[in-house]
């Protein structure tokens, strides 16, 4: 069994134990970074290190980080890995249980990695189905916060109905998925929600917008309806551990595997190999 990194030690991952009376656990008091090593590199990890400062800062807990990045470096090398998928959480701590901030603040801070395959050269576009779902989560969705409960019930409905991924929407708008950005193509032009603060500002997502310039695709940060999905020549997914995903069907209408698709999972696959 792989060890994990908590407060400051390496433990085997069986033996790690965190307080009952922690924050994290009976309250959700946390926030999270998922980030992806490719041949024993992190891949934007600036980016994923800026959002999680950024989602500290919103629910003001003071934290000191800088452990985060050499403690996932030093598990890689006892895991022997170069392609994994790091998990990093942050809580504000064990306290007795009140909904006021406690008076002294001892953070919990966790890393874990777990092994992935590679991203090969010639990795297929990966394809998956969707279903729509009502966005009922609390309005920061900017904040990449624990409390994940509508997020997991929607992907768990997803799964029940043979789809890979929830796609949210706040009455007519479309939001993101359960755990994904989404991108429509809508008369030829790449569309997905503005990072406004009503969805998460995916560092896939914004990997992906860059592309899309770089390969001159046209592209507009705005909301889109639900019924525009409905007419879109394509729809795609971004995230993690999607990278880039083609959907195949959602809200009872299929989608071809387009060319918009095609080129943004190249140049993403292009951009990891390059390192």
């Amino acid at each position: 069994m792989s060890n994990i990194y908590l407060n400051g030690q390496y433990i085997p991952r069986q033996d790690a134990k965190v307080s009952i009376e922690d924050r994290g656990f009976l309250l959700a008091d946390g926030v999270y970074e998922v980030l992806r090593i490719y041949n024993g590199k992190p891949f934007m990890l600036d980016l994923h290190v800026q959002r999680l400062c950024q989602s500290l800062a919103a629910i003001r807990l003071p934290a000191d980080i800088d452990c985060m990045v050499p403690a996932t470096m030093k598990l890689l090398q006892q895991s022997n890995l170069r392609d994994a998928r790091a998990y990093w959480q942050v809580t504000r701590g064990p306290a007795p249980r009140n909904h006021a901030f406690p008076a002294k603040v001892q953070p919990t801070v966790l890393v874990m990695v777990d092994p992935v395959g590679p991203l090969l050269p010639d990795a297929p576009l990966p394809t998956d189905k969707a279903l729509l779902a009502d966005d009922r989560r609390w309005l920061d969705c900017a904040i990449k916060s624990l409390m994940l409960l509508p997020n997991v019930l929607a992907r768990q409905q997803a799964l029940e109905a043979g789809c890979g991924e929830a796609i949210f929407h706040r009455g007519a708008v479309v939001s993101e998925g359960a755990a994904t950005s989404v991108f429509a193509v809508i008369d030829g032009e790449l569309r997905t929600h503005p990072t406004d603060g009503s969805i998460l500002p995916g560092v896939t997502r914004a990997v992906v917008l860059e592309l899309a310039k770089a390969e001159g695709i046209a592209l507009r940060e705005q909301a889109f309806t639900v019924d525009d999905m409905a007419r879109a020549e394509e729809l795609i997914l971004t995230g993690t551990t999607k990278h880039v995903t083609a959907v195949t069907s959602c809200g009872g209408r299929d989608y071809p595997v387009g060319p918009v698709a095609q080129k943004l999972h190249q140049a993403f696959v292009n951009k990891v190999l390059r390192g």
